[in-house]
């Protein structure tokens, strides 16, 4: 591959935004209902029917171009978008195009070793998605549930340059729809897909011929396709072969892409303004309503954590990861936790839980309450770290709090010095020949004793206090 080349990679986002009736009908945007159950003569494009605007679905859009720094348009419009496919039932799709919701705007990506890099928005707009087509043997099965789920569009400049970089921009993408709470943003499930149009061309000749990618159900194969793409297109480019403008399928089975038609150009649409749909027109209120949904986004989230709790990188990274462990990390620390303690518990032990069960911590009765409660039973010495590991499995089994998980399976510490003093005098009696070795200037045998304790006492004993009875038994 020839180094000098430039790479240009711009993306298109789609994502699913969270209401409860699709774009231009009352119809439920439930997902995963029977196939064709969530249908009516508005989503089905019959004739005589008009489309009704949803409103949340616009304020979501909103919110996103707000988020992203776009400047927001103040009257909006919509078009039709015209292609046949058996999935849209209307053969067009209602969609924007000369007044989408936002124009221009960044969003600050952070790339790990490579630093921070501003990306440019190109524009925000809304649309309708189009029915699902499930392919059967040798039939194919029209689902139209998913026509009309409203959609928005996010589309960037082609200022990445490399895989890597596409990847974790859409991870942080996703973190932002999911703290403004307008999509689940996953795209292993469809509710965020990615295009990926890239070209190449030598220094200060601008872009070169565009190829756009398809088929990428995951922030991993979006990484894996350029790559690929990269690779493919510098070996044409410097054997003197044609890249072709065209739309090619990443086949993941063979982690390599494969044609699948020329790419069409804003003219092959014939796009329209849409006749039945009136502008909408914002005013102060509606905006002010924006302002309000905004929260702190990931990116400032991430760096405020490490500097105002002085956690380290990768504790930020992942916390900062799930809006909930967010809250319960800040929560748990009001509570007069100590942040560092917290961010360990959450990064190791809560994380492995997590990765064991395949769940979020939205999906576990974990909260702050008992995590709380968790710690300072440590912090008190009534349970050692040790059995806190034990007590935090149950917690995520059990769905109880972590004192009565203690008192029902008798895990409380001995810290009693009577009772300790016993146990460390039935251990002292019965190893005369260690305590010999000890005498003898060995004193690493100590330890050994202390885990005599800690079997005798079904790991119970409070660690400080028995050492320190036992140094006080044989000096």
């Amino acid at each position: 591959m020839n180094s000098s080349l430039k790479i240009f990679i711009g993306l298109e986002i789609h994502i699913h935004l969270k209401t409860e009736s699709k774009m231009f009908c009352p119809c439920s945007a439930h997902y995963g209902d029977e196939p064709n159950t969530n249908i009516c003569p508005i989503c089905l494009g019959y004739p005589g029917t008009l489309p009704l605007l949803n409103e949340r679905a616009i304020e979501h859009g909103y919110l996103v171009a707000r988020a992203l720094g776009c400047r927001l348009s103040n009257r909006i419009s919509f078009a039709r978008k015209n292609y046949f496919y058996p999935d849209m039932p209307k053969n067009y799709q209602i969609s924007q195009h000369n007044h989408p919701v936002g124009i221009g705007g960044t969003i600050e990506v952070d790339f790990n070793d490579l630093g921070a890099k501003r990306i440019r928005i190109h524009n925000v707009h809304l649309e309708e998605d189009a029915g699902k087509m499930i392919h059967a043997n040798d039939a194919t099965l029209l689902d139209y549930n998913r026509a009309g789920y409203p959609l928005l569009e996010i589309v960037t400049e082609p200022d990445l340059s490399r895989g890597e970089e596409a990847e974790l921009f859409l991870r942080d993408f996703q973190r932002l729809v999911r703290y403004l709470k307008v999509s689940d943003g996953n795209m292993e499930e469809g509710s965020m897909k990615c295009d990926a149009n890239i070209s190449i061309n030598l220094p200060g000749r601008g872009l070169g011929t565009k190829v756009e990618l398809k088929n990428m159900n995951s922030p991993r194969f979006v990484r894996l396709a350029l790559g690929y793409e990269i690779e493919r297109q510098s070996k044409l480019f410097n054997s003197g072969g044609e890249i072709v403008q065209e739309t090619r399928l990443w086949n993941e089975n063979r982690d390599i892409t494969l044609p699948m038609r020329r790419k069409e150009t804003p003219d092959d649409y014939r796009y329209f303004p849409e006749p039945d749909m009136p502008s909408f027109v914002s005013n102060a209120a509606f905006l002010k309503r924006i302002e309000n949904q905004l929260v702190e986004l990931p990116l400032a989230k991430k760096r405020r954590l490490q500097s105002e709790y002085d956690l380290k990188v990768e504790q930020a990274e992942f916390i900062h990861n799930d809006i909930a462990m967010v809250t319960l990390f800040e929560d748990t620390v009001k509570s007069g936790a100590s942040a560092r303690n917290v961010a360990a518990w959450l990064s190791s032990d809560v994380r492995k839980l997590l990765n064991r069960d395949k769940r979020t911590l939205a999906d576990t009765p974990l909260n702050a309450s008992r995590f709380s409660s968790l710690l300072t039973l440590v912090d008190q010495g009534r349970i050692s770290g040790k059995i806190a590991k034990n007590v935090l499995k149950d917690i995520f089994s059990e769905d109880a709090d972590p004192e009565s998980i203690v008192e029902k399976k008798g895990w409380f510490q001995i810290s009693d010095p009577n009772e300790l003093g016993k146990i460390v005098d039935q251990v002292v009696s019965q190893n005369p020949d260690v305590i010999e070795i000890i005498s003898g200037g060995d004193s690493k045998q100590k330890s050994w004793l202390m885990g005599e304790i800690m079997r005798v006492s079904n790991g119970k004993a409070a660690p400080e206090l028995a050492k320190k009875i036992l140094d006080e038994r044989i000096g």
